[in-house]
Parts: structure tokens; sequence; C-alpha cells
């Protein structure tokens, strides 16, 4: 028997886990690529992280509707695709091997989220230089994921977070920003050299491809709709239906405020920091972004709201370590197929590997903005290919009375062409040699 969706005042509680993922998803995205944004080319890409999040609705409710009509997480739907044509062949299980690939990048991007952590420390308290604070927070984050306890840790960050967000709102009335230039920041606009700041901002506002795996994860863990029951009666099937509504609100909610919260950060930086020159990047990221505060508060309020960027990244940098790793031990265990297995000891040893290599890349390779720059751009590539799956598992092996509607799988495939498109410009932009922004 499928659980009975709440109604009523009850759909509060089941509403909550989504607006929690809102408040905490202001991450790299948000703080680092919206704020440079903002501060390098004033509202001119206003627009990308609104049509973003826009076309990014569409694959995230195609898993969402997938897992909560089957019980089961994509990544083992996507791994079960088989392709076969003229030209070649692939095997199921090819998907994974591409997961792998952002797997093995992704190193890249968690040292540079750890580095602007690192920076963060370094402002607070100077003694601690930016690589000996970014090894203990990767340590420390390890510990916390192999142990599997960081309620408390959470709780905090949505504090600071909640703190960030009364600071920045406080700070852009105070400054006022123009109407008519905002305005103007919404028509979409592309000039190459803000390619390598679009991508990124376009690829990573609300989560990448990898992200749209850890949504399904997410799912499938709150035993939203099917879970591990089974679809028996009318009366079921009627259930499943109200579970997908339930979780378009959800996602609904959770995409308007994580648009509202980028876009203030975007605006932010462009009010504040673009007309002092002030860029955030290296070891100066966090006390620069911190200067949004300290237009209005002075030092006291850097200070505050550096704390608030410290541990908003800490639990950025938590949480993508733990999504990556669950991404992988579930892969791992797909592969094996060995009766007995259990994804608690893969995830661990996953943990332990990802942790140790995150430090050793950070020391090596100390520039945060680049790191978060090169991880973001391949996450986004593996966009339309994810956007594509999710279409294809949901029009292939869901019941016709639970398949996504043609305004649904059109907006999908719109969203696929419309990353297909940017990625490709970001390319030529390369091989033309164009002098990007920094």
């Amino acid at each position: 028997m499928i659980e009975k969706p709440p109604s009523g005042f009850n759909l509060i509680k089941v509403l909550g886990p989504g607006l929690v993922w809102s408040a905490s998803a202001i991450g790299v995205s948000e703080l680092v690529f919206a704020t440079r944004s903002g501060a390098l080319f004033g509202y001119l890409l206003l627009w990308a992280p609104i049509v973003s999040l826009v076309m990014k609705y569409a694959i995230f409710e195609l898993v969402g509707r997938y897992t909560i009509v089957t019980g089961q997480n994509v990544l083992i739907a996507f791994a079960q695709v088989e392709i076969d044509c003229k030209l070649f062949k692939l095997k199921t299980g090819w998907v994974i091997t591409l997961f792998w690939i952002v797997f093995v990048a992704s190193v890249s991007g968690m040292a540079g989220i750890a580095l602007s952590v690192g920076s963060c420390m370094n402002g607070l308290v100077p003694a601690i230089s930016m690589e000996m604070a970014t090894v203990c927070s990767i340590v420390t984050v390890g510990i916390i994921l192999y142990l599997g306890s960081y309620t408390t840790l959470e709780k905090i960050s949505r504090v600071l977070v909640f703190i960030m967000i009364l600071f920045l709102v406080y700070a852009l009335i105070e400054t006022s920003p123009n109407p008519a230039e905002m305005a103007g920041g919404l028509l979409p606009r592309a000039p190459f050299h803000t390619l390598r700041e679009l991508i990124p901002l376009l690829g990573w506002t609300g989560a990448g491809a990898i992200g749209v795996v850890w949504y399904s994860l997410w799912i499938e863990g709150s035993k939203r709709g099917k879970g591990d029951n089974t679809i028996v009666t009318d009366e079921d099937r009627h259930r499943i239906k109200k579970w997908i509504k339930i979780n378009q609100i959800d996602l609904s909610i959770n995409t308007l405020i994580t648009a509202l919260l980028t876009v203030l950060f975007l605006i932010a930086g462009a009010v504040i920091l673009y007309p002092k020159g002030i860029v955030p990047e290296g070891e100066q990221l966090g006390l620069h972004i911190s200067r949004i505060a300290g237009e209005s508060f002075g030092k006291a309020g850097e200070i505050i709201f550096l704390v608030g960027i410290f541990g908003t990244l800490f639990s950025t940098l938590l949480a993508n370590i733990d999504g990556l790793c669950r991404v992988a031990s579930n892969s791992v265990w797909y592969q094996r197929k060995k009766d007995g297995d259990v994804k608690l000891h893969y995830y661990r040893l996953f943990v332990l590997v990802y942790v140790v290599l995150t430090a050793l890349f950070a020391v090596v390779f100390p520039a945060p903005v680049i790191l978060l720059q090169i991880s973001a751009i391949i996450d986004t590539v593996f966009l339309p290919l994810v956007i594509g799956l999710g279409i294809y598992i949901c029009h292939r092996h869901l019941p016709y009375i639970y398949r996504p509607g043609k305004t649904l799988t059109i907006t999908a495939l719109a969203s696929a062409l419309f990353f297909t498109f940017f990625i490709g410009l970001f390319f030529w932009a390369v091989i033309m040699k164009v002098n990007f922004s920094m």
C-alpha cells in the first residue's frame, strides 16, 4: 500500500526538506559565481541564473517523477540505457563511466570550495594560513561524513545563511539598485569575453549534471511515492499522482527561492563591488564578498558576513562530497551486483579517497576560482546528456498515466538545446582564442 500523501497544513511538513535544500543552496554558484559576475560585468548577466533555473526545472521534475513512480534512483535507470546504432554501440553501464569522469574532475571543484573556505578562515584568523585552513576543513569534512553525524552543523549553517540574507537585503536597500539598469540585465546577452563566468553560472545555479542524480537519490531516501511498496490498487495509483504533484510544488518553491537568492548576490556584486573594481578571487575571495555587508555595517558587518560565508561554503563542501561519494558508491554497488555488498562500506572508502585527493589538489593548485570554474564547466557539459536521458527513461519505462505531458517534455528538450548552445559557444570562443574576462 502506497503511503497516503499529506494534505492541508500537514503539507508544510513535506515541503520542509525542499525549503531547507533551497536555504542551503547558497553555495558556489550563488556566493562566488553570481557575485563575481556582478562585480565584473554589472547587471549584464542578471538574466542567466533566472533562465538557467527555469530550464532546469524540467529535468528535476522528470527525475523526481521517475523516482516517485518506480522507487528507484535515476543513476540505476541511466546505467541500464543501451545505445545501438549503425555508427556505434554502447552497452549498459556506459553512463556510469561518464559519471566516473565527472567524479574525478570534481576533485578540482571541491579543492576550489575548500580553498574558498580556507580564505574565509584566513580572513577571520590571519595567523592561520589559507593552505592550513583548507586542509583542516577537508579533513573535518571527511571525519563528519565518515561518522555520519552532521545535523548540528547543518542547523548552524542555516542560521548563518539567514544572517547573510538579512545583511544582503539591507545592504541592497541602502545602496538602492537602479531599476532601469536591472531591467536591462534581464535581456539575454553573452559576449565572448563573459563566457568563462557565464558557463559556470549557468551550469551550477541550483545544481549541475551530477546534482540531478543527487536530487533523485534524495527523493529515493525520503521514500516519497512508491518507495519500498508496490502499486496495486486504483487508490495506490491516485496517491502516486498526488505525490508527483506535491513534488512539483516543493520543486517550484525551491526554484523560486534559489533564483531570488542568486539574483540578490549578483545585484550586490553589481551595486557594491563593480563600482569599486573589486572582484572576488584568490585568497581574498571571502574578504571581497564580505565587503557587501561592510558597505552598510562597517568592519563588524564584514566579520559577521564572513562567518556566514565560511559556514555556507563549508556546508556546501560537506554536501557536495557527500553527494559525490554516494553516486560513486551506488555506481560500484550496481556494477558489482554481488550478494552481501553494503553501500555504506563503499561510501566510507570513497570518502577517505576523495578527502585525500582533494587535500592534495588544493595544496598543489591553490587557485580557488579557476578550480571551481574548471569543475563547473565539465559538469555543465554533461547537462544536455542527463536531460536527454531523463526524457528517455520517463517515456520508455513509466506507465502511460505517469508519463510527463507534452509541455514538460518540450521544455526539457528546449533546456537540452539551450545548454548545448552555450557550451558550443564557449568552446568556439576557446578555439578563437578569445581574451576572457580575467
